[in-house]
């Protein structure tokens, strides 16, 4: 707006200048004023421009302060998710490592189970300890959740029969454990430690032909716990 006045003062002048004629020679007093006018107007303009620049400043630092707090904003909150993320690992990480079982034969009573045709799983029904549901009581499998070291041992127990058992891992026999009584009770046991991947199952097998007794005493068990998790790729030294 404050330009188009300049500009019309201007023509104004520039026409007055023109046209001067004698009829108009008397009105040269009336016109004089026109360069004041020009210059006022260029002052305002200069002190609006100024102002506007003034403002401009401003209005970028300000742009930057927020830009720079959204920046930090956005930083803190990376922070944040990923303190979110880690505290997520060491729960999940703090819960596989929580695993431990322990179980028997028999749900209750006392009986002999077996002789079989075939080697065949034993399923221990009763669950004193099962830290971690790796043990499944349907199945008679433990199922390693995480790659690590775990301890195994396995009691059978017999009256007035032989009785052989063998820990499995996957489909390999560990450690087998053989028991012969004609007329008494008696029992026989094994153990091992083992290096498991996540998913390995591991269980104990009847021998075929074999017999294994269990009662309210609970002779018969199966238990095995995590003793500590191993990164994927550091193989202990067998040495």
């Amino acid at each position: 707006m404050k330009i188009t006045v300049f500009l019309l003062l201007l023509l104004v002048c520039s026409v007055s200048t023109d046209q001067s004629t004698p009829e108009t020679d008397k009105e040269i007093h009336l016109q004089q004023p026109c360069p004041q006018d020009v210059h006022a107007v260029l002052r305002e303009m200069t002190a609006s421009l100024a102002q506007l620049k003034t403002e401009m400043t401003f209005v970028q630092k300000e742009n930057q302060e927020q830009a720079a707090k959204l920046k930090e904003l956005e930083k803190q909150e990376t922070e944040v998710e990923r303190q979110k993320t880690e505290i997520n690992n060491l729960k999940h990480e703090l819960k596989v490592k929580q695993v431990a079982f322990s179980v028997s034969l028999l749900a209750e009573g006392d009986a002999t189970v077996g002789p079989f045709g075939t080697h065949t799983t034993l399923i221990f029904k009763h669950v004193v300890t099962n830290i971690g549901n790796a043990y499944n009581p349907n199945t008679g499998m433990f199922t390693a959740p995480v790659r690590g070291a775990y301890h195994f041992e396995f009691y059978i127990g017999t009256h007035g029969a032989n009785t052989a058992a063998v820990l499995v891992k996957n489909t390999n026999h560990i450690f087998a454990a053989y028991e012969h009584q004609s007329a008494n009770f008696g029992s026989s046991s094994q153990g091992a430690t083992l290096l498991l991947e996540a998913g390995d199952v591991v269980f104990v097998r009847l021998w075929q032909q074999s017999k294994t007794y269990d009662n309210s005493n609970r002779h018969t068990t199966f238990s095995g716990h995590l003793i500590f998790t191993m990164l994927e790729g550091n193989t202990p030294s067998l040495s």
